[in-house]
């Protein structure tokens, strides 16, 4: 029993690390996935008279499992098997790791908010470093990227932790270590949004900030402050800078705008590629192959490598079987947890539908953010925390009976 204790808090931690490291080092990320899931077998194997996934959230676990499951026929009736199988098990399993290990084995909420706070703690650092990157000009278009990957990387990440960090710092619930990690990091984070000058990053926070103050904002007017400031701050910014003023505006222009343009022209290649084989598309991982041979369109200058579209690409890719899996689980998983949140006002079940919205839908739009390793990595974990805090009572919450027991 302390053994299994013990390996538990190994394994906790080992989590914790895989998601803080990834995107400083992907070899590290990809060491530690690995020992923690070597952790959570031998676990498996030793309590699983035990072990079970709690209620709740066998629901979302089954949708994940029908999308997984329906792009299947892309990975083994399309063209390279070897590099759909390659794809399959690295993106929708590998990946998918922490969320299934949290589920599992972390049913203490100590070690959930550790975890979360050492992750929120590394996300800091990691849009403050932006920052630097922009004063120094370290980049080559004067833009931030953070600790690592690419610059629309991290703002992925942005769009999913800005309303985390807001919901830490609103929620009366939280534990104070978490409050205060999420107070430096939601400046952090701010400050990341100026340097990092991702478009798609802006339109997606002003998208959901809304959507998860509202509720704090009508019970706690004191809060109204804190995001009137925020909005201030932005809406300030924006319209007083030039450079800022320009950026934004462009986000409407398909002609000039060469980012704008080459994606739209890739789309039409996707929808190409889809017409062709309606039924499984061109097969998973294999988008690269086939855009580069006979599927780009001469007015696409940056060869690009995806559809930089969630589902564009998978549409392409794994064709209307793969498509109608990836509705069927993103809409379980938006559906269940906004009537959850309805229902009960928990925030874990806010966030769950923030995150997906947030990192998936919205910033999915303009990239291929389920291709992202340390981004999926770090979005199956936050999920996992989520799934796990919502059926884990805070002190606050659990009865006087209960407590003294």
């Amino acid at each position: 029993m302390k053994e299994n204790t013990m390996l538990v808090r190994v394994l906790a931690i080992t989590i914790a690390l895989t998601v803080s490291l990834s995107r400083l080092s992907m070899a590290v990320g990809e060491i530690c996935n690995g020992i923690a899931l070597a952790i959570g077998i031998y676990l498996f194997y030793k309590m699983r008279k035990t072990v079970h996934i709690p209620k709740k959230t066998k629901g979302y676990l089954k949708a994940y499992t029908v999308f997984v499951l329906s792009t299947l026929p892309a990975t083994l009736l399309t063209g390279n098997i070897t590099v759909g199988m390659h794809e399959f098990l690295q993106m929708w399993l590998w990946r998918f790791c922490p969320f299934l290990l949290i589920l599992l084995f972390i049913r203490k909420r100590h070690y959930l908010i550790n975890m979360l706070t050492l992750f929120t703690a590394a996300f800091g650092i990691d849009c403050f470093v932006t920052l630097i990157q922009v004063v120094y000009h370290l980049g080559n278009n004067d833009r931030g990227w953070g600790l690592g990957g690419s610059q629309l990387g991290i703002a992925g990440l942005i769009c999913m932790m800005l309303p985390f960090v807001l919901v830490m710092l609103y929620e009366p619930s939280i534990e104070k270590r978490l409050k205060c990690i999420s107070l430096i990091t939601l400046f952090c984070i701010i400050i990341a949004l100026f340097c990092n000058k991702s478009r798609g990053a802006w339109l997606t926070c002003l998208i959901t900030l809304p959507l998860t103050a509202s509720h704090y904002l009508i019970r706690q007017k004191k809060k109204i402050v804190l995001s009137l400031l925020l909005l201030l701050v932005f809406g300030g910014i924006m319209i007083s800078q030039p450079e800022y003023n320009a950026r934004f505006r462009s986000i409407t222009n398909t002609t000039t705008d060469r980012s704008n343009s080459d994606r739209i022209w890739t789309w039409a290649s996707s929808l190409d590629m889809f017409e062709d084989r309606p039924l499984t598309g061109v097969g998973l991982g294999q988008f690269r192959f086939h855009y580069d041979n006979g599927y780009r369109y001469a007015q696409e200058t940056q060869h690009l490598s995806h559809a930089h579209n969630n589902f564009f690409h998978l549409l392409a890719e794994t064709g209307i079987i793969g498509f109608l899996g990836l509705l069927y689980w993103l809409s379980y998983f938006l559906c269940a947890s906004l009537k959850a949140y309805h229902k009960k006002k928990n925030p874990y079940d806010l966030l769950i539908f923030t995150t997906v919205l947030s990192y998936v839908i919205l910033f999915g739009q303009v990239e291929y953010t389920l291709d992202m390793s340390a981004n999926m990595r770090i979005f199956w974990f936050l999920l996992g925390c989520l799934l796990q805090l919502k059926v884990i009572p805070s002190p606050s919450q659990r009865p006087i009976k209960a407590l003294q027991t």
